[in-house]
């Protein structure tokens, strides 16, 4: 009896063992639901209690082959000790349809308590029986808990396996169904003998020796049982490893596609400018070329004038070297709006970028009768997606001009201050004396697609936000007092070196 039952338990000690070491393994990095942690608990305390049962075995279990039965053990530390390791392992058993159960749906804390106290109420009741009744009483009160713990298996396992199909749940559904056909038939042979006295020619105490010969049948089902859930174990979270990365490659997808998309939302928000920014830059360039031929007109004169000094050459020619630098100029400010931005932020000049702008926008600035006021006090270097950067000013800038293109004042003004704070973060402050943004519209203002002109896109300001954002800054609003216009803050934090948009 010895030998078997600390062979049995030592081999039910090492599947549990692996049940919980495979478990944490292949849980790295998953999401630990409640089933996670129903078999993680079964695998711990299944092992500790089996292992309890082996050590008693062999540091206690001294002089058991003289005893057929367990209950003609004498009361002893190995008998104590193998019932407090059989109560944890009962415990453990308990737990396994708990964990077939939280696969579909959570368990309750009082579903749990209910069932403890199932198991607590049979221990109680095998006690009492096992000092009043023989061993078939006591065989048939263990058949009748084992009768239903499998049954209550093989019903959350069916279950189970409708919502999560697999092979294992075929398996364990079927070993079970045979596991159970075998108690029934045997616990009905236990309870004819008991009222009998007799089955079948053979006595009680034939009977009794014939249990505990086949209990070699049933610990190799039950073994096979447990390897069955330890497959399916492994299977279930092997699966859900998979499918994390494959979510995680997916995510690391979209993200690339997001930042293409944002890049190309941002060149697309440079080429829509550029349609209002067109008549204005084509009069700006008309005006540079016409000057330059209006002082090649006069030295042309100049030179054909039969006395000829060379300062009254260098007048117009000094004016076609500067109309010459503005037009060059006006073309670098337009080239850098288009550019596709740097690999890596660079230190850049977010004063000198805004006055590029504002040159970009003169003319339309000139029509619409919109004095620019320019205070640039912040100074030095900051690093930045120059072009992105560049883009925000343009869309805060042309939104000002919108803004200031729908009111009657005849005194429109447009402020862009700049300034380092408290922290000695970088502080550019757009403010219009337009109408100013509404509550409504001021909840919604930066959301994709959320535009109150007719002919906006909803894309600049939500872009402009995205843009300082990834600058690891802040893009707010706040209305003036008295309706007296609506200040547009973009903070951008000192000493921000960064790789890639991504980043």
């Amino acid at each position: 009896m010895s030998q078997y039952l600390s062979f049995y338990f030592a081999s039910i000690s090492l599947i549990l063992l692996s049940m919980l070491i495979s478990g944490i393994q292949l849980s790295k990095g998953v999401s630990r639901n409640q089933s996670f942690y129903f078999m993680s608990f079964t695998s711990l305390i299944g092992f500790l209690g089996t292992a309890i049962v082996v050590m008693a075995f062999i540091f206690l279990g001294r002089d058991l082959d003289s005893y057929r039965f367990f209950e003609e053990l004498p009361d002893s530390d190995f008998k104590k000790t193998f019932f407090i390791g059989y109560f944890l392992f009962g415990f453990a058993m308990l737990c396994q349809p708990l964990y077939f159960r939280a696969l579909r749906q959570r368990v309750s804390k009082r579903f749990f308590l209910a069932s403890l106290g199932c198991l607590i109420l049979f221990y109680f009741s095998f006690l009492v029986v096992g000092k009043k009744g023989n061993y078939l009483d006591r065989s048939f009160a263990v058949y009748i808990f084992i009768l239903c713990l499998l049954s209550w298996t093989l019903i959350e396992a069916t279950i189970s396996n409708k919502q999560l199909p697999t092979i294992w749940f075929n398996l364990i559904r079927s070993t079970s169904l045979i596991f159970i056909g075998i108690f029934l038939i045997w616990m009905l042979v236990i309870f004819v003998a008991n009222h009998q006295g007799h089955i079948f020619g053979f006595t009680l105490l034939e009977i009794s020796h014939f249990d505990v010969s086949s209990r070699v049948l049933r610990g190799t089902l039950f073994l096979f049982i447990q390897l069955l859930i330890l497959m399916h174990w492994m299977e279930n979270f092997s699966y859900n490893a998979i499918k994390l990365k494959i979510r995680d490659e997916q995510i690391q997808d979209l993200m690339q596609e997001k930042d293409m998309l944002i890049e190309n939302l941002s060149n697309n928000s440079a080429l829509i400018e550029s349609g209002a920014l067109s008549a204005g830059l084509s009069h700006e360039l008309n005006q540079f070329l016409g000057r330059i031929a209006l002082n090649r007109d006069e030295v042309l004169t100049l030179i054909n004038q039969p006395v000829i000094k060379p300062e009254d050459i260098k007048l117009p020619l000094d004016n076609i070297q500067r109309a010459n630098d503005s037009a060059a100029k006006l073309i670098v400010s337009l080239r850098k709006l288009f550019n596709r931005g740097e690999v890596d932020s660079s230190l850049c000049s977010v004063d000198d970028l805004a006055r590029d702008v504002v040159a970009l926008f003169q003319n339309r600035i000139q029509k619409s009768h919109i004095q620019i006021v320019m205070d640039l006090q912040a100074g030095g270097q900051q690093f930045i997606w120059e072009s992105l950067i560049r883009q925000v000013v343009v869309n805060l800038l042309s939104n000002a001009i919108d803004a200031l293109d729908t009111s009657f004042r005849g005194d429109k003004v447009i402020q862009i201050q700049s300034s380092l704070d408290q922290f000695g973060d970088y502080c550019l402050i757009i403010t219009d004396n337009g109408p100013g943004i509404d509550a409504q519209q001021g909840a919604k203002i930066f959301s994709l697609f959320a535009s109150s002109k007719s002919s906006g896109t909803g894309i600049g300001l939500w872009l402009s936000r995205y843009i300082i954002e990834r600058h690891k800054g802040s893009l707010i609003y706040k209305n003036l007092p008295g309706d007296a216009g609506v200040s547009f803050i973009a903070t951008i934090p000192r000493n921000l070196k960064t790789s890639g948009m991504g980043a």
